[in-house]
């Protein structure tokens, strides 16, 4: 597991968020207990799952008064806005959402063979999620959401996260040096 001070240094040198950002998003993450909370008079540890939420955070580019929120709002997107819950159990497929698919995507470039190459496009301006892979998108919404439909009347504003990026960030937390 890596610290909190070395995340915020890996994610500024690889993916151009400032330290002191993530720093203070991650506080805020760790009070709304979003973030594994460390021991007292010991550093937090980062794991994998923690990394997904605090790139899903800092990306969003929500104020400190509304990360929680936007956080929780990404990382709850299903593929397509497609609320799974309400079909009958039998044609039921299992629920994934956007967590779900961050978290592979960082736990096979940190231990696997880092061959799922997508970006990662993290939205702004309302919660979505896409990842772009080299034969096309797949966009994660809210879902009930109108997928292939402008979310909003507002310009759309989204931080792309570049594969190289995310690898290099990936394996230097939790890879084998």
């Amino acid at each position: 597991m890596a610290t909190l001070a070395a995340t915020a240094a890996v994610l500024e040198t690889y993916g151009g968020f400032p330290a002191a950002r993530t720093r203070t998003v991650a506080r805020r993450l760790l009070e709304d207990n979003l973030l594994t909370p460390g021991a007292p008079g010991v550093a937090v540890a980062i794991n994998e799952s923690d990394f997904a939420l605090l790139l899903l955070a800092i990306a969003s580019g929500a104020p400190l008064s509304k990360v929680t929120k936007a956080t929780t709002e990404l990382a709850s997107t299903t593929p397509n806005g497609v609320g799974v819950s309400v079909m009958p159990e039998a044609i039921r497929p299992t629920r994934r959402t956007a967590f779900d698919v961050l978290h592979d995507i960082i736990w096979n470039t940190a231990y696997g063979d880092g061959q799922s190459k997508f970006d990662v496009e993290v939205v702004a301006t309302w919660p979505e999620v896409a990842f772009h892979a080299a034969d096309g998108v797949a966009r994660f919404l809210p879902p009930g959401s109108l997928a292939g439909h402008w979310q909003s009347a507002k310009q759309r504003r989204a931080t792309v996260i570049p594969y190289a990026a995310l690898f290099l960030a990936a394996r230097n937390l939790f890879g084998e040096n």
